[in-house]
């Protein structure tokens, strides 16, 4: 699977969802549930519309539903993930289906708000990991004083119904071509491929992709492609050749020279490069680059950060 609708699910509580996770590289991806990214330990970088965004340390931001990104860092990055459904706010904010968030960082040296907001997103962790008897009420109060927060802190407007039926057939299709290239990748792919599917002109689909995908088609299905083909160089012994080909590049030049854009080296001193080092068990992955920490090991590392609680500029 390679550009993906993350579907969250909601194990514990209803539309809502919290982790924490050591993160190199997550491919591009979208869901429809809003998401909270804090930076505990490390940066990152977020690829969304065709901006980069540096995140650093004690930084956070948040997505709108089925806004695609791609987060990549140099090294682990120590994130904070809290997801959370439109549907969550269906009695209490309804309204909110009709507010699209602009794309800030935020850092907890900002302002006040933001440092209570960095509280605030550790005390719903915190909570939401011990599981206390009625922890579900604190952490649904938690989550709405963090969002009537977020509004107050962030850029935002509100679309009429009008726009948010435009919105909605948008979300539908930036979904459905995502699930397309999720298929076909592999294979040889066409714009035209995609327009034809969707029935849709190819040069509307050319600007709506670039538009809401941040690259052209075929750059953004290179990229694919090159991480596809990066976990491959690192979990198989495939011959360079056999890799270009099943991951959809029909060139070897071309699968070289993208790889290279990317990451800096060729895939053949990409793989020289790791040979002999062991890799970390978030890079054993043929999805993605990141390990998701256990309830138990996140609580033992929230606890550095909520001994802090009082004071939340003070530097980790």
């Amino acid at each position: 699977m390679a550009n993906e609708f993350e579907i969250v699910a909601h194990n514990q509580m209803h539309d809502f969802r919290l982790f924490l996770v050591n993160l190199l590289y997550r491919t591009p991806h979208i869901h429809k549930d809003f998401e909270i990214c804090l930076i505990l330990e490390g940066e990152t970088s977020l690829l969304t519309a065709g901006q980069i965004y540096h995140v650093p340390k004690q930084s956070f931001f948040i997505l709108n539903p089925f806004q695609p990104h791609e987060l990549k860092s140099d090294s682990p990055a120590l994130i904070l993930s809290i997801q959370v459904s439109p549907s969550f706010f269906a009695d209490t904010f309804p309204q909110i289906h009709n507010i699209q968030l602009s794309t800030q960082i935020h850092n907890i040296q900002d302002s006040k708000e933001c440092g209570q907001l960095f509280s605030m997103l550790l005390e719903l962790a915190d909570s939401y990991l011990k599981k206390q008897d009625a922890y579900e009420l604190l952490c649904t109060g938690i989550i709405n004083l963090i969002f009537y927060h977020l509004l107050q802190v962030s850029d935002y407007r509100i679309i009429s119904e009008a726009e948010r039926d435009s919105y909605q057939l948008q979300q539908q299709r930036i979904r459905q071509i995502s699930d397309y290239i999720d298929q076909n990748y592999s294979q040889k792919l066409l714009l035209s491929d995609i327009a034809a599917k969707l029935d849709l002109s190819l040069f509307y689909l050319s600007h709506f992709f670039k538009e809401n995908f941040g690259l052209s088609f075929q750059s953004y299905l290179a990229r694919i492609r090159s991480e596809k083909a990066r976990q491959l160089l690192l979990l198989t012994k495939q011959s360079l050749l056999d890799i270009s080909m099943s991951v959809g590049f029909s060139d070897p030049k071309y699968f070289n020279s993208s790889f290279k854009e990317q990451y800096g080296c060729s895939p053949k001193e990409y793989r020289k490069k790791f040979k002999d080092a062991p890799l970390p068990n978030q890079q054993i992955s043929m999805l993605t680059t990141q390990e998701f920490l256990s309830e138990e090991a996140s609580l033992v590392l929230l606890g550095n950060y909520m001994l802090r609680g009082q004071d939340v500029r003070q530097p980790l």
